[in-house]
C-alpha cells in the first residue's frame, strides 16, 4: 500500500540528492545538487569558506564514533585527559570552535564550578565580570565573551604598550585578562609576560586566543609554558578536525569550570553543543597533526605560492611579496599589490576572481589594492589553476 505522499512507503520520503541512476540523472557533487558553487580555496583556514579538510582516518573514526551512546561529561574528561598528556600540558577540554571557547573560558573564570553561579549567567550580579583587554586585542568575535555577561573594559593603544594603564584598570570586579595570541611580539602591545606578572599579582587569570596561531607546532604550548591560564584554539583550522571544534588547554581547575560551563549542562554554553563523534574525531585529528612532517607542509606552501609569483613575473601594473604574519602562524603568503595604472582594483580583481570558473576565493587583509594568496589549504595542483585564473584576471587588455 503507498502512502499519503504516493511513495512506497510512508516514512521513505524522496532523497533530495539525486544520483547516477538509470533515470539519466547526473549527480554533480552535493553541493552542486543544491545550487552552491564550490570554491578553491587560497584564502586560508578562514570558517566561512569552511576551515580546512578532514582526512579519511578522521572521517572514519567519526563515523565510527556515530554508531555508539556514551556519557558526554565522562567523554569530555578522558578525551582532555587524553589530549594533556599528548601535548605535555596540565589539562585540556574539547569544545565546539574557538568562539565557544571565549564564552566558557570566561563563565568558568566568572563562576568556577559554583552551579548557583552557572545558573546564574549572564546575570553578573555578585559576581567579577570585568575583563581587561587592550584596543588593539579587539576582533569582531569578542561579543562572545559578552555573552557571558562580562564587559570588556578597553585599554586604549599609544605610541608605547600601555603597560601601566592596564596595571591600573585591574581593581575588585576584574575577572580575566585577554590577550590575542597573534599580537605576542607586537611593539606597541603590552608583553604577554607582563600581563601574566600583573594578572597573576592580583590572583586573575589570563586567557590568550591563539584560534588560529598554528604552525608552528610549538604555539600549541607555548602560552601555557609561559604561565597562561587559559588558551584557546580552533579545532578546525589548522588542526584539521571537525570545523565545529575547539581546543582548551589550561590550568586543571578553570578546565574543570570550562567544562561545567560547557555541554551537556543547562548553562550559557548549552546552546553551542559538540558531539560524542566530534570529540572523538578531533582526538584523532589532532594525532594526526602531531605526526606530520611540518617541515614538509612548510616547503611545500612556499613552493606554492612562489611558482604562482613566477607565473606571474610578466603581468605589468603589479608588484609581489611573500610575507609570513608572525612568528605564531608561519605560513607563507603572496601579496599581490595593484598599481593604480593598472586598470583593475584589488576589489574588482578579488570579484572576478569569485565569480570566474573555476571559482578562487583569496584575501585582501595584507594588500591595499590587491589581494593576498595564502596556500594552506591549496591542494594538490591547484597553485597551477590558480596561476593561470591571476594571469587572465589581471593581463587587462589594454
Amino acid at each position: 500500500m503507498e502512502g499519503a505522499l504516493g511513495l512506497s512507503h510512508p516514512c521513505t520520503p524522496p532523497s533530495f540528492f539525486p544520483s547516477n541512476s538509470s533515470s539519466g540523472e547526473i549527480h554533480m557533487g552535493v553541493y552542486e545538487d543544491l545550487g552552491v558553487r564550490p570554491v578553491i580555496n587560497a584564502i586560508g583556514t578562514n570558517t566561512r569558506y569552511g576551515g580546512s579538510l578532514m582526512a579519511s582516518e578522521v572521517l572514519d573514526i567519526m563515523r565510527e564514533a556515530s554508531q555508539k551512546f556514551c556519557l558526554l561529561d565522562e567523554l569530555h574528561e578522558k578525551a582532555g585527559a587524553k589530549i594533556a598528556a599528548m601535548l605535555d600540558v596540565e589539562a585540556a577540554y574539547v569544545t565546539a570552535s574557538a568562539a565557544c571557547g571565549l564564552v566558557i573560558t570566561t563563565a568558568a573564570c566568572m563562576t568556577g564550578t559554583d552551579p548557583d553561579k552557572i545558573r546564574q549567567l549572564p546575570d553578573t550580579t555578585g559576581l567579577k565580570y570585568e575583563v581587561i583587554i587592550q584596543k588593539r586585542h579587539r576582533i569582531a568575535y569578542d561579543q562572545a565573551i559578552r555573552l557571558t555577561g562580562a564587559r570588556l573594559i578597553e585599554i586604549e593603544d599609544s605610541a608605547r604598550a600601555p603597560i601601566e594603564a592596564m596595571r591600573a584598570a585591574i581593581n575588585e570586579r576584574t575577572v580575566a585578562m585577554f590577550y590575542l595570541g597573534k599580537e605576542i611580539n607586537h611593539p606597541h602591545s603590552v608583553p604577554l609576560h607582563q600581563v601574566i606578572e600583573m594578572a597573576h599579582a592580583a590572583s586573575v587569570p589570563v586567557i590568550v586566543d591563539a584560534a588560529s596561531e598554528c604552525p608552528p607546532l610549538s604555539t600549541l604550548t607555548r602560552f601555557s609554558k609561559a604561565g597562561v591560564d587559559l588558551v584557546i584554539f580552533s579545532g578546525g583550522k589548522s588542526l584539521s578536525g571537525p570545523q565545529s571544534t575547539g581546543l582548551l588547554l589550561g590550568r586543571k581547575d578553570l578546565i574543570k569550570a570550562c567544562a561545567a560551563n560547557g555541554t551537556p549542562f543547562a548553562t550559557v554554553g548549552r546552546p553551542m553543543k559538540i558531539s560524542r563523534e566530534e570529540i572523538i574525531a578531533f582526538i584523532k585529528a589532532l594525532e594526526l597533526y602531531l605526526a606530520r612532517d611540518h617541515e614538509a607542509d612548510i616547503t611545500g606552501w612556499k613552493a606554492k605560492i612562489s611558482y604562482i609569483q613566477d607565473r606571474l613575473a610578466d603581468v605589468p601594473h603589479i608588484e609581489m611579496e611573500q610575507k609570513v604574519d608572525s612568528e605564531t602562524y608561519i605560513v607563507s603568503k603572496l601579496i599581490i599589490h595593484i598599481k593604480p595604472d593598472a586598470g583593475i582594483t584589488g576589489d574588482e580583481a578579488i570579484k572576478a576572481l569569485l565569480d570566474g570558473e573555476p571559482r578562487i576565493v583569496v584575501g585582501q587583509d595584507d594588500a591595499e589594492n590587491g589581494f593576498t594568496i595564502n596556500p594552506h589549504n591549496l591542494q594538490p595542483g591547484q597553485e597551477q589553476i590558480v596561476a593561470d585564473r591571476c594571469k587572465a584576471v589581471l593581463t587587462v587588455p589594454g
